[in-house]
């Protein structure tokens, strides 16, 4: 399994989280969600992309995935931020690739993953900014 096999299983199960997480949420939270959950089809669409051009078969997305309840929209965004430091963390370290295309889209998908939990950190009142996005602390 490659990293970008990783990544992209990891933009699958956030579509699943976003379309979970975001019936539990409202006004601005709900339409970040749902304007994030676009973006990681987006994300997946190229990924998809990159595979078909460099003649690889990408995984299909599995037929559900392991989330625990979620209660209330405090719960809610609490996932969904997990989820993007988990993508920040898979699409960091893809960029230590040595193939020169896997590093490329690794970075780029790295640098949608960062602006991302940059702005679930500024709903759920964090600090947007960390030095190094998908750092493990």
């Amino acid at each position: 399994m490659t990293v970008v096999d990783t990544g992209l299983a990891g933009e699958y199960a956030a579509i699943h989280a976003y379309g979970t997480a975001a019936v539990h949420l409202s006004g601005a939270p709900r339409d970040l969600a749902e304007a994030l959950e676009a973006e990681h089809r987006d994300r997946r669409d190229a990924l998809l992309d990159f595979y078909d051009g460099h003649g690889m078969e990408a995984a299909p997305a599995q037929a559900s995935y392991d989330i625990d309840p979620i209660g209330d929209a405090e719960a809610a965004q609490a996932l969904l931020l997990d989820v993007e430091e988990r993508l920040a963390t898979t699409w960091r370290a893809g960029v230590a690739s040595e193939e020169p295309a896997e590093r490329e889209i690794c970075l780029n998908m790295l640098t949608a993953s960062a602006e991302a939990l940059a702005r679930w950190r500024i709903a759920v009142g964090e600090a947007a900014a960390a030095p190094w996005p998908g750092r493990p602390a």
